[in-house]
């Protein structure tokens, strides 16, 4: 399995990540294909990136970092639709791309914020990689300060 930054979504097939998304009643992951074709979202800001799981030349995850989008603060970004197929699941993957989606934000911010869902894999995944749950935060679940990032 390997980890690649985008730089042309285009080049990627990505129905089967939308189809197993959906199926699950996830749409963020079609958004994502939207908002970037449309320009409306390209992680191509100071800071930002997209990066794909590929395994045997299938895209079987993918996720980004943006600097956050609810905030006027150039230095705190934001872990962006993080999705791994369902049957790729429990193998590293998810850990590996939030892995790389820190270690790219700690060159540009400060902290790191995110919105998961209710999916208790997602949450312990975040909670092992150093995010700590929020409370009464807009827009925000977990964060991670990245100098406490370095100690994990």
């Amino acid at each position: 399995m390997i980890i690649e930054r985008v730089t042309s979504l285009e080049q990627y097939k990505l129905n089967l990540l939308i189809d197993d998304s959906l199926s699950e009643g996830y749409k963020f992951i079609k958004r994502l294909v939207d908002e970037y074709t449309l320009g409306n979202n390209k992680f191509d800001k100071n800071g930002e990136s997209l990066y794909v799981a590929k395994l045997d030349d299938e895209v079987i995850g993918i996720g980004g970092l943006n600097i956050d989008p609810y905030l006027n603060l150039s230095d705190v970004g934001r872990v962006r639709h993080l999705y791994v197929l369902r049957k790729n699941r429990g193998t590293g993957v998810g850990r590996k791309l939030l892995k790389t989606i820190i270690d790219e934000a700690r060159e540009n911010f400060r902290t790191i914020r995110l919105s998961s869902t209710d999916n208790p894999a997602a949450v312990n995944l975040y909670i092992e990689c150093g995010f700590s749950k929020v409370e009464g935060i807009y827009k925000a679940s977990h964060i991670l300060e990245l100098s406490q990032a370095d100690k994990k």
